[in-house]
């Protein structure tokens, strides 16, 4: 395949890239997904091996799969990064945290922490009210992560109770 250089390879190839974007619904990002079906026409070239098989097969190949992969790249990078305006306007953006809505947001949870011991309290105020992770809130207390996450078990074991009579009463 070296016989040919790699500019007549690309314009004789041009149009398998540019169906390749056609068949794959690539409109958004053209040029970047072009650029990327060159690139992987120049890495055809280079590792083709004239017994194995026909060039244009193996150059398919490898540009479709290279803009496959671009594209899972692209997905996966979306559903993993959010821009911080779109996190704010989308209707599963979280929640502000209870601070932001009640002076003592303890006192409106009262009648749901009642019958809690006084460090499984701790813990709904630190890791609820206040979004703390487990982790900071054992630095904070100076106990193991393993004691907060027994804190954090019976307390939620007894506030599911609760919650499960109230429902019951009404």
């Amino acid at each position: 395949m070296q016989a040919h250089s790699f500019e007549e390879i690309l314009t004789q190839y041009e149009p398998l890239i540019k169906g390749q974007l056609k068949k794959l619904n690539l409109y958004r990002n053209h040029e970047h997904f072009y650029q990327v079906g060159v690139c992987a026409l120049w890495e055809a070239y280079r590792k083709f091996e004239e017994g194995k098989g026909s060039f244009s097969a193996f150059a398919l190949h490898t540009v479709r799969g290279h803009m496959l992969m671009e594209l899972r790249r692209e997905r996966v990078y979306d559903e993993r990064f959010v821009l911080k305006d779109q996190q704010e306007s989308s209707e599963f953006a979280r929640p502000a945290p209870l601070v932001e809505y009640y002076d003592d947001p303890l006192e409106e949870l009262e009648s749901y922490i009642g019958q809690l011991s006084s460090r499984e309290r701790l813990w709904v105020q630190e890791a609820i009210v206040y979004e703390k992770k487990l982790g900071q809130i054992a630095l904070e207390q100076q106990v193991s992560k393993n004691t907060v996450a027994t804190w954090r078990k019976t307390a939620l074991k007894k506030l599911r109770t609760a919650a499960r009579a109230r429902v019951k009463v009404k």
